[in-house]
């Protein structure tokens, strides 16, 4: 068994490490905001979990498929946002202003191919996101709420999406660790 997803890697570029630290350095005394390392960032089209290892080859004749059936296209990260409530935030995301149709039609065809293998989606709609940082609690809401409030809305990271990668995860007291079980290029 493995614990697996599907994803766009998302290059960190410069503009996101410094919004991270810029955030670290406005919020050292908020000890339960967990960021996600620069490292790490992708966008997640299909979650599958804990995947039988006779599953993995249908998975990937099944990624190959779908991405061979989409081109290439760019994705611009320049808008924050926050799931749960501004009172009670608990995770600090970046989405798009213009998220490109090509992504919605990609992400479709990912979970059709899936629903194919048994591997069903879940009842949430797609919010094409990149999580930031986790928020377990605040010492400071309103100050938090400040700081969130000024964040410059601008690109922090492009990305020219021109393949899907099947992950494997491993869950680590420091933070998840990923590695790569296969890369599947578009068009």
């Amino acid at each position: 068994m493995k614990r697996t997803f599907l994803a766009i890697h998302i290059p960190n570029g410069t503009e996101y490490p410094a919004l991270v630290e810029s955030l670290k350095k406005n919020l050292p005394h908020e000890k339960y905001i967990n960021y996600c390392r620069p490292d790490n960032i992708h966008l997640t089209l299909k979650f599958i979990g804990q995947t039988e290892d006779l599953d993995i080859p249908a998975i990937n004749e099944a990624c190959r498929k779908v991405a061979q059936r989409h081109q290439p296209f760019t994705l611009d990260f320049d808008r924050t946002g926050i799931f749960g409530s501004n009172g009670t935030p608990r995770v600090l995301w970046l989405g798009m202003n213009k998220t490109p149709q090509a992504l919605y039609d990609l992400e479709a065809d990912v979970l059709d191919a899936f629903d194919d293998l048994g591997y069903l989606r879940d009842r949430q709609n797609f919010v094409p996101h990149l999580t930031v940082c986790r928020i377990k609690s605040l010492v400071d809401k309103k100050f938090f709420q400040q700081i969130y409030n000024g964040i410059e809305q601008k690109t922090y990271l492009h990305a020219d999406v021109k393949e899907l990668i099947y992950y494997q995860s491993f869950l680590q007291p420091t933070g998840p660790f990923y590695k790569i079980l296969k890369r599947f290029p578009l068009g």
